[in-house]
C-alpha cells in the first residue's frame, strides 16, 4: 500500500505537516473531476484539438497526434485542465459515456470495450428477477404491467420446448396463483386446452391431432356428430358434449311362413314371406332425456319348418319390437314384421310388415296356383324389404317361382340400396342383403320355388336389419316342403348432435 495516493484512483495524500496543503489537494479534486461519472467526447477523435472546453476527456484512438497525444498508447485518457493536457490513470472496472456516439464503455485492465460485451457474463444465470424475486421453480420471474417480445427481421417466435413426449409444455393462466386456463402439449403432443374453475378441477375443452389437424371439442362447440349402432340390447350413455339425439329403431323382420304338401288332388301352396321391421325416428333435446338411456334390439323372427305328407305349412314367427327408452318412458319404438303366413291349399294374403312412423313393407303372398309375390319395398322407401312369397303347385304336377324379396333402401339412396332376394324357380331363394351403408336397411329374402318331384325350395332369410324371410315353396306329399326364411334382426342408431 502506497503512503502517497489510494490504491484505486491514485488520489494524492496530504502528508503531515505539508507546506502548500492546497495544492495536493486541488490536484486531488481535479482528478476526482475527471475519473467520477466520466463523460469522454469521443474515443475516435485522432487529432489533438487546438483549443479544448476546461476539463474535456479524450480516450486516444491508435496513433494519435498532437503535441501532447502523440506517442500515446491506444485508450490513455486524456484530460484537458487549466490550459494543460494531463494523463488520467484509470482502473479496472472503470466505466465512462462517450458522447459523440452515445455509447457506454469499460475498461477491462488492458483496453476500453463496449459495456454490451459485458452483457457475455449473464449466460448462464441460475436465477433472473426482473422486478420480483425468482426462485428453483420459477427461475425467470417478472413483474410488470405488459412484456414485449418485438421482431427482429421477418419475424418472431416464443419457444417452449420439452424433453419427451409425456412431458408438458404449456401456457399456464391464473387467477391468485390458482389456475383458470392451461393450453399447449399437456402431457402429449397434441395440442389442448383445459379450463378450471379453482386451479385443481379441470375440464378438457378442446384437442387438436397433431398427425390429422383434426380438431375435436369435449362439449361440441363445431357441432360435431357420432353415430352409434346397437345391433344387441344394451344401454347408451348420453355423451356430455351432446345437445340433441335423433334416435331410429329398425323392428326385427318377421320370418318367412313354411309351403304346404300334399296330393295331387288339391293344390299346395307357398307361404307367405315375413313383413319387413318397422321403422321409428324421433329428436330429443337432451334436456329431455337422462343421462343413459336403455337399448332393446328386436330379434328376427323364426324360419317356419317344412312339413311333408298331406299337411298344411307352418306360420313364421314375428320379428321382435326395437326400443329406447328413458327408465319407464319408451322414446322410440318400432315393431318388428309380422310372421308370413302358413302355405294351404289356397293362397295367402301379404304379410304386414311393423309399425314405425308408418307401416313397414309387407311380404309377399304365397301362391297356391304359381309364381309367390314378390315382397315389397316402394310404399316404405326408408325401411327394409318384405319377404317374397313362396311358390306353389297347382293340382297337376310342374314347377313355379317364390318372389322376390323387397330391396332395403338406405333413406333413400336407391344407389344405395340392400337388394332383395330372387325367388328360386323350384329351388331355394336367395338371402336379401345386408344394408349397404351405416344407416341403410336389409333387403328381403327370397321365396323359394314350388317342385313336385322333390323337396320344395327354401325361403331364405330376410337382410339386417330388419329386411323380412322369404316363403317356402310347396311340395308333394312324398317329398319336404321348403322351410320359411328367418327375418333379419333389428337395429337401433343413436346420432348424437353437439
Amino acid at each position: 500500500m502506497s503512503d502517497d495516493a489510494t490504491p484505486r484512483l491514485t488520489l494524492p495524500y496530504l502528508a503531515a505537516g505539508q507546506a502548500q496543503k492546497h495544492v495536493t489537494l486541488n490536484e486531488a479534486l481535479s482528478r476526482l473531476d475527471g475519473l467520477v461519472q466520466t463523460a469522454v467526447e469521443s474515443r475516435t477523435t485522432a487529432a489533438q484539438p487546438g483549443s479544448p472546453d476546461d476539463g474535456a476527456i479524450y480516450i486516444l484512438p491508435v496513433s494519435a497526434t498532437g503535441a501532447d497525444w502523440a506517442g500515446k498508447a491506444a485508450g490513455t485518457v486524456m484530460r484537458y485542465d487549466a490550459g494543460a493536457w494531463a494523463e488520467l490513470e484509470v482502473a479496472e472496472g472503470h466505466i465512462a459515456y462517450v458522447k459523440d456516439d452515445g455509447a457506454l464503455v469499460f475498461f477491462d485492465g488492458a483496453a476500453w470495450a463496449d459495456i454490451t460485451s459485458a452483457i457475455d457474463a449473464l449466460q448462464g444465470l441460475s436465477l433472473l428477477g426482473v422486478n420480483a424475486t425468482a426462485d428453483a421453480t420459477n427461475k425467470l420471474s417478472v413483474a410488470s404491467a405488459a412484456v414485449l417480445f418485438n421482431h427482429v427481421g421477418a419475424g418472431s417466435q416464443v419457444k417452449v420446448n420439452k424433453a419427451a413426449a409425456g412431458d408438458t409444455a404449456s401456457h399456464l393462466l391464473q387467477t391468485g396463483f390458482s389456475g383458470r386456463a392451461e393450453f399447449g402439449l399437456t402431457g402429449s403432443d397434441d395440442f389442448a386446452l383445459k379450463v378450471s374453475p379453482d386451479g385443481s378441477a379441470w375440464h378438457d375443452v378442446m384437442s387438436v391431432d397433431r398427425s390429422t389437424g383434426r380438431a375435436a371439442f369435449t362439449l361440441s362447440a363445431l357441432h360435431q356428430t357420432h353415430v352409434t349402432v346397437l345391433t344387441a340390447s344394451g344401454s347408451y350413455s348420453v355423451p356430455a358434449w351432446a345437445r340433441r339425439l335423433r334416435i331410429v329403431c329398425i323392428g326385427g323382420g318377421g320370418g318367412g311362413g313354411s309351403g304346404a304338401a300334399g296330393t295331387n288332388a288339391a293344390n299346395r301352396g307357398g307361404g307367405g314371406g315375413g313383413g319387413a321391421g318397422g321403422r321409428a325416428e324421433a329428436e330429443f333435446d337432451i334436456s329431455e332425456v337422462g343421462a343413459s338411456l336403455t337399448v332393446t334390439v328386436g330379434a328376427g323372427g323364426t324360419a317356419a319348418a317344412s312339413v311333408t305328407g298331406t299337411n298344411s305349412g307352418a306360420a313364421g314367427g314375428a320379428g321382435g319390437t326395437s326400443s329406447v327408452q328413458d327408465g319407464s318412458t319408451f322414446l322410440v319404438g318400432a315393431s318388428g314384421g309380422s310372421g308370413g303366413a302358413a302355405g294351404t291349399t289356397a293362397s295367402t294374403s301379404a304379410t304386414t310388415g311393423g309399425t314405425g312412423n308408418v307401416v313397414g313393407n309387407g311380404g309377399g303372398a304365397g301362391s297356391a296356383s304359381g309364381n309367390g309375390g314378390a315382397g315389397t319395398s316402394a310404399s316404405v322407401g326408408e325401411g327394409p324389404g318384405g319377404g317374397g312369397g313362396g311358390g306353389g303347385l297347382i293340382t297337376t304336377s310342374g314347377t313355379s317361382q317364390g318372389g322376390r324379396g323387397g330391396n332395403g333402401f338406405a333413406i333413400g339412396l336407391t344407389s344405395r340400396l340392400a337388394s332383395g332376394g330372387l325367388g328360386g324357380v323350384g329351388v331355394d331363394g336367395v338371402a336379401g342383403a345386408a344394408k349397404a351403408w351405416t344407416r341403410g336397411c336389409g333387403g328381403g329374402g327370397g321365396g323359394g320355388g314350388a317342385i313336385s318331384s322333390a323337396n320344395a325350395g327354401a325361403g331364405a332369410a330376410g337382410g339386417a336389419p330388419g329386411g323380412g324371410g322369404g316363403g317356402g315353396g310347396g311340395a308333394r306329399d312324398t317329398f319336404n316342403s321348403g322351410a320359411g326364411g328367418v327375418g333379419g334382426a333389428g337395429e337401433v342408431w343413436i346420432i348424437a348432435v353437439g
